[in-house]
This record gives structure tokens, C-alpha cells and sequence, in this order.
């Protein structure tokens, strides 16, 4: 171990020299364990080996100190090979909308000259609203900042220059603001390059400069991130790793490679355009996980911090922040093993941050995948690299040394007697395997009895009464092990009756498909909607008064399945008296929990399913 430690402090102070970063340390001294985090070099030469990428540097802050910063491979390929080394630049690509803009944009928000719920019209004139002929809605600066706005994914340079306008830019603005828009703001979600090139010419409209200007004297000279910018010149540009072949032979180097920041924005756009280091976007990281200040400078206020990695409340089913992704199918860079409050972004070059709060970890992988074809692949690469930083981490305060003991038990959470005797009573079924189908939930679901006597499927009832949504969480992994066909999956009434709020149980219900999803993709899920209540008769009195939020969260769950391709099975309406949201008096008995009666329309309205 003191062997392994040496030759870490000597990498370190190797890099340190003639250099101004984050301080350097060895893993053991901010709790983390150096043999599990050097398996990190096995998985990215490996996907070096494989052609996957043609090299990378990686960068993991605990703490705020570099808790390890490695170069894997080359740089450059072609036409020449030239090795990979920690202070090469890179192409951010969309890592610019969080790094660049997202965080330009708070600034004018705590600075009182933007509001998140301003409409895009006020700053855009000609911004037009979404419209179905019947009704229209405003698209705000929230919407463009959580891509729920509606705006296309993207738009041809073609299409672009066709827009009206005395410069490409205008174009580019003039198209996006009279395009057709997708969906009303706010119901869906579309990752759109669009959303963010408008957030920029916001930006540049409030503050009567480019977003190159802004971004540079507000973040990046602030901070000390001496090679961020966009269009690099000098020593920054020398160190920069090149993209992709073009047609002459040629390679970008220092030229951005989305064509609509390259062509359309001439190379400072709020999509893409940005180029770092791994040494620079750690002083990054390392601010806002102190609160939007390093060393003394700040650039963001801890609530500005905070408000930037929160899914907003009316689209917290879609699981985007203001400039981050936390649960949307584009974060599968966060990897299994982090924390809920996880955030990040990827870059289409082959970039990403991921950060995780709770632990005070971040991982910055920093790849030239797009070189020298454009056909490189790092998706999978991105959660690998993620699990084996988050399985090092050993404890959130520092150490000096590893002290084999015994495991100690941490954060575990308690449950009734019940749930643990559930667990012992599946563990003497038959195991879970790809042919069954599981009914997963409370009381509700456990009272169904055997349901594949009733049905004649290969259904195995998992349902535990009382459970609530982070229990059945916790015992995902006893499931989707056996990578079972079908999930029916109900739950959220137990956390309704605990005052849980509705946008924490729905995303809950989230991380459970996205672990169903990660760890076995073939299970085909159905959300099924919460079940009415009869108040008139109710036994748990704490559920009094919480129709009103049952609705809620099937709205939301609504919207949740849409957003992941799910089947959403609305119950609700067959369970409730003629124009209201009770639950029928003869299809329960203490109105909660159902009637063999109640059953027989669940089992009828599934069977279709099965």
C-alpha cells in the first residue's frame, strides 16, 4: 500500500509542476480506496483496445481535491499518432449548455435580470408561442433549459440558411423562432440543440455581449480556467485534440464540430463550441460542489447552485434540471451505483461530467471518440467508468490509510416485520426466470392472492403489505435478477399515507425503472395508476383529504411512462362511482383495500397484457 500511495504523490507532484490546479491528492486521503479506482485503466484501455476511442483523460474530484487525473491512448490518429496527455483540450460539444450557458443564464437570474418563467417572446419578439389551432401556450426560459419547450432536436445547416436575416446567426434565430413546434411546453420532453442556441441569444441580448465574452469574464477568469473558451487560439489550441476527418483530409482542430455552432454561430454558440481540460472543468466542479465558489471566488450563490441541479416541480417527472440531467434517458453517464440527487451532461464527441452530491465525488471523462472517422462509441464506457469511481469511495471524510475491519453497517433502512417475512416467503417460491411475470406492489397487489391460479400465467405475486416506493427499490435486485418477461408494477398509496411528497414518490418510481431498465432491458414494465380511495369509511385516516394528490401522481405517472415508451394502465376509472373519484362501495370493505369483486376488474383489465 505506502508503494502504491508514493507512486501516486510523485504522479501528482509531477503535475502539479508549472501548473495551477485543483491540490492533488492520493485516493486514500479523501476516502477512497486506490485499487478499486485503478480499474478504471483496465476499462478504458479496453475500449481503446476495441477501437472504441483512440484515447481519453480522466479526471475523479473528492472532496474538492483531484483524486486521480490519468491520460489513456492518443490524442491524434491520423494523420499522425500523437499521445494522450492530462492538460489536452477538447471539444466539449454539448457539455457548452451546462458548462457555458445554462450557468451564464443563472447568473442573470440571481443578477434580477432574467427570470426561469420569462417568456422566450419578451427577449425574441418574433418567438412564437406552441399552438394547436384551439389553445396556444407560451414557451419560457425554463422550458428552453429543461427541453420541454417543444422545439425540434436540431435543424439542417440547409434549412438554417434558408431563414431570413442579414447574418447567419439572425438566420439561425429567425428559423428556430417561427419553426413548428413539437408539443405544448412543459407535457414532454425533446433533447433539442435549438433550446439552448435561443438561451444564448437571450443571454447576449441581456447583457449587450457574446456569450464567449460573458461566459470568460463571468466564469472562466473567475475561477482560474486559463484554456476554456471557444475558438481557442495560442497555447490552448496547441493542446487541443482534433475531431473528426473531413472530406480534403483535413481534421478540425480547434474548430468546432457541430455544424450548426460551427456554420451557423461561427464557432460561439450556446449547443456546442466550448473547449477545457480535464484540469480546468475540475476547478469547475469543484465550485459548484462548494456552493458555486473556489478559492475564494465565487460565480453562483448556493441557491443559484441548488435551483441548477433540481428537477423543476411541474416537470418533475421528465427528470431534466436547469442546464443538468438526472434521470432522463440521456443520463446513463451517472452509472447505478451514485446517489438519487446525481447530475450530469455528455458531450456528442465522446465528454461528460457526472456529480454526486451526497458523496462529494465527480468523474470528468474526456474523450476524442469522434476521431478520426466519427465512429467511435463511449455510452457504455461512461456508467462503467462511473460504478468503479462510486464502488472506491469508502467514506465521505478523510483518511490517511486503509484499516481492514471488519464491515460496518451504514444507512440501512428499517422495515416492518412484514416486509422481511415476505422476502423469506419469496425466497422459497420458485426463483423469478425470463418466462415470469411478476405483480409487484403493497397490500393491494399481495391481496390478489395467487393470481396465477386465477389467471393461469406464470405469475409470481410480490406484492408486500405496507411496502412503500423506496422498499420495493431496495428489493429490485432479488427480482430483475432473474430477468423476469413482465412486471405489473403499483405502488405510492403507503408514501401518500406518509405525507410523502408527489414529486418524491414519482421520482422514486423513476430510479425503479431505470435500475428495471439498466440491469434487465428485456423486462417489458407496466405502470399501473394508484387505486381510488373511499373516505367515507376509510380506516387509515392519514390518507383523509389525499384524493386530490392521488390524481396528481397519476397525472404524473402518466407522463413518467410516456417519457420511458412504458404501457401505463389507467385503473382508476373502473374503480370509482359515476362522476367522481370514489372508490365503489361494494369493491371494497374498509375503502382502501379491494373485494374479490374489485380483483376480478383488475385481473380483466391486465389480462390483455399477459
Amino acid at each position: 500500500m505506502k508503494s502504491i500511495i508514493l507512486f501516486f504523490a510523485s504522479l501528482f507532484f509531477a503535475i502539479q509542476v508549472n501548473a495551477q490546479h485543483l491540490p492533488q491528492v492520493t485516493p486514500e486521503q479523501v476516502g477512497m480506496n486506490t485499487k478499486r479506482l485503478q480499474q478504471v485503466d483496465l476499462a478504458i484501455n479496453q475500449a481503446i483496445a476495441n477501437r472504441e476511442i483512440p484515447g481519453a483523460v480522466l479526471a475523479v474530484v473528492k472532496n474538492g481535491k483531484m483524486a486521480y487525473i490519468k491520460a489513456f491512448g492518443n490524442k491524434e490518429v491520423y494523420p499522425s499518432s500523437i499521445g494522450m496527455d492530462v492538460n489536452t483540450v477538447f471539444d466539449l460539444a454539448s457539455l457548452t449548455k451546462p458548462v457555458a450557458t445554462a450557468i451564464s443564464a443563472m447568473i442573470l437570474v440571481e443578477r434580477g435580470q432574467l427570470r426561469l418563467i420569462d417568456k422566450v417572446n419578451l427577449f425574441i419578439p418574433n418567438f412564437k408561442e406552441w399552438s394547436n389551432g384551439r389553445s396556444k401556450k407560451d414557451i419560457r426560459v425554463i422550458d428552453l433549459m429543461t427541453h420541454t419547450s417543444g422545439l425540434p432536436s436540431y435543424a439542417s445547416v440547409d434549412k438554417a440558411q434558408k431563414a431570413k436575416g442579414d447574418n447567419k446567426p439572425n438566420q439561425m434565430i429567425e428559423y428556430i423562432a417561427t419553426v413548428e413546434r413539437g408539443f405544448e411546453p412543459q407535457t414532454d420532453f425533446r433533447y433539442s440543440c435549438l433550446n439552448y442556441i435561443t438561451l444564448q441569444r437571450i443571454i447576449e441580448t441581456i447583457t449587450k455581449q457574446d456569450l464567449r465574452t460573458f461566459a470568460k469574464q463571468n466564469i472562466f477568469e473567475v475561477l482560474g480556467m486559463s484554456h476554456t473558451d471557444f475558438l481557442p487560439v495560442g497555447e490552448t489550441l496547441e493542446r487541443t485534440a482534433p475531431t473528426a476527418r473531413q472530406k480534403d483530409g483535413s481534421v478540425f482542430k480547434g474548430i468546432v464540430h457541430d455544424p450548426l455552432a460551427r456554420i451557423m454561430n461561427l464557432g460561439i454558440s450556446g449547443n456546442a463550441g466550448l473547449f477545457s481540460d480535464a484540469n480546468d472543468l475540475a476547478i469547475l466542479v469543484a465550485a459548484l460542489q462548494n456552493d458555486g465558489e473556489y478559492n475564494g471566488k465565487r460565480i453562483l450563490s448556493p441557491m443559484g447552485v441548488k435551483t441548477m441541479r433540481t428537477v423543476p416541480r411541474n416537470t418533475a417527472t421528465i427528470g431534466r434540471t436547469p442546464g443538468w440531467d438526472i434521470f432522463t434517458p440521456y443520463s446513463s453517464n451517472n452509472g447505478d451505483l451514485f446517489g438519487q440527487n446525481t447530475y450530469g451532461h455528455t458531450g456528442y464527441t465522446g465528454t461528460s461530467i457526472t456529480i454526486d452530491p451526497d458523496s462529494n465525488t465527480a468523474v470528468i471523462l474526456l474523450t476524442n471518440r469522434a476521431h478520426p472517422n466519427d465512429a467511435g462509441e463511449v455510452i457504455r464506457l461512461r456508467s462503467l467508468i462511473a460504478n468503479i469511481v462510486a464502488a472506491s469511495v469508502l467514506e465521505n471524510s478523510p483518511t490517511e490509510t486503509i484499516v481492514e475491519t471488519p464491515p460496518k453497517v451504514v444507512n440501512v433502512r428499517k422495515y416492518h416485520n412484514h416486509y422481511y417475512k415476505r422476502l423469506e416467503e419469496f425466497k422459497a417460491e420458485n426463483p423469478i426466470n425470463s418466462k415470469s411475470i411478476v405483480m409487484l406492489g403493497n397490500s393491494i397487489t399481495e391481496g390478489g392472492g395467487n393470481w396465477a391460479e386465477k389467471m393461469n400465467k406464470n405469475i409470481q405475486n410480490q406484492g408486500i403489505s405496507g411496502d412503500i416506493v423506496r422498499g420495493v427499490y431496495d428489493r429490485l435486485d432479488d427480482i430483475i435478477k432473474g430477468k423476469p418477461k413482465k412486471i405489473f408494477l403499483m405502488i405510492g398509496i403507503n408514501d401518500i399515507s406518509r405525507n410523502h411528497p408527489s414529486d418524491s414518490i414519482v421520482n422514486g418510481i423513476s430510479e425503479i425503472i431505470e435500475k428495471i431498465r439498466l440491469n434487465s432491458p428485456r423486462t417489458r414494465l407496466y405502470i399501473q395508476s394508484i387505486l381510488p380511495i373511499n373516505e367515507s369509511f376509510l380506516q387509515d385516516t392519514q390518507l383523509n383529504g389525499k384524493s386530490t394528490q392521488i390524481l396528481e401522481i397519476n397525472s404524473k405517472l402518466k407522463t413518467l411512462a410516456r417519457n420511458w415508451r412504458l404501457t401505463y394502465i389507467d385503473l382508476f376509472p373502473l374503480f370509482v362511482e359515476p362522476n367522481t373519484h370514489i372508490l365503489r362501495t361494494n369493491l371494497t370493505g374498509d375503502g382502501l383495500h379491494l373485494s374479490e369483486e374489485g380483483y376480478k376488474i383488475w385481473r380483466k383489465r391486465i389480462e390483455k397484457h399477459l
